[in-house]
């Protein structure tokens, strides 16, 4: 995230207010659902994949980039 310059709280707001840019997915690597998010915060394009396991209330950040960037 620092390398892309996206901070903790942009991070929270795209978790918080962004809308799923594709449904969610399962993934051989890892158990629970892959979810991409994104979302427009402080002038740059978020997108942010996550794992969430149902019913864990946790998720893992995988990655997170600036989609404008791309």
């Amino acid at each position: 995230m620092r390398q892309r310059h996206i901070n903790d709280q942009m991070l929270m707001e795209t978790l918080r207010h962004g809308r799923m840019d594709s449904p969610p997915e399962p993934d051989m690597k890892h158990p629970g659902l892959k979810c991409r998010m994104r979302y427009f915060v402080a002038g740059v394009d978020v997108a942010a994949v996550v794992y969430i396991e149902h019913p864990a209330p946790d998720l893992v950040v995988v990655t997170v980039i600036d989609v404008s960037k791309d």
